[in-house]
């Protein structure tokens, strides 16, 4: 008796996990829409955002004013150095953003940046290092500079220089499709 009974709780159970396996796999693909204010530290926003009240001072400088270019330069070190999010590393993300070619001639190399906003890096400063994310895309993917484009992978962390600007965080990406 207590044989036939286990047997049939063995037979329950494996029929409930097997019911249960298949959607939990499907979630544990499934990848976490995210803002790119998630990739910043709380109590770094704070920071720069004291600094760039600071430089509010040098809005009106002329170009290639000493004491605007050293506070700049600052700033600058300050940005490459960003910390990241850690809890966020290894996480399946899907993250929308804007194309940044990593090379003079325009997508010649696979591998591209992407920006939170239109014409960051290339007619601007660039923003902080956990702003700029570091696209591995899957071999055959076509975009162009400032494509706005959505991305799906596995978030990690690597920091990159490049022209363009640093980044902390880099993606070796599933799936880039076009924003829409």
């Amino acid at each position: 008796m207590r044989r036939l009974f286990l047997r049939r709780c063995l037979l329950l159970t494996a029929g409930f996990t097997a019911g249960l396996t298949h959607p939990l796999l499907a979630l544990a693909t499934a990848y976490k829409d995210i803002d790119w204010d998630e990739l910043i530290p709380d109590g770094w926003r704070k920071q720069v955002i004291l600094e760039l009240t600071r430089m509010k001072r040098f809005t009106n400088a002329e170009d290639g004013d000493p004491k605007a270019d050293e506070a700049y330069a600052k700033l600058k070190k300050t940005w490459d150095a960003a910390p990241i999010v850690k809890n966020m590393i290894g996480k399946k993300v899907r993250i929308p953003g804007y194309v940044v070619p990593l090379d003079a001639e325009r997508m010649q190399s696979s591998d591209f940046l992407i920006v939170p906003y239109f014409g960051a890096c290339v007619h601007s400063p660039p923003p902080p290092a956990n702003q700029i994310i570091l696209i591995i895309p899957p071999k055959g993917t076509r975009t162009r500079t400032m494509d706005a484009i959505w991305v799906e992978g596995t978030l990690g962390e690597e920091r990159t220089f490049s022209e363009a600007g640093t980044s902390a965080y880099v993606i070796k990406a599933d799936k880039v499709t076009p924003y829409r």
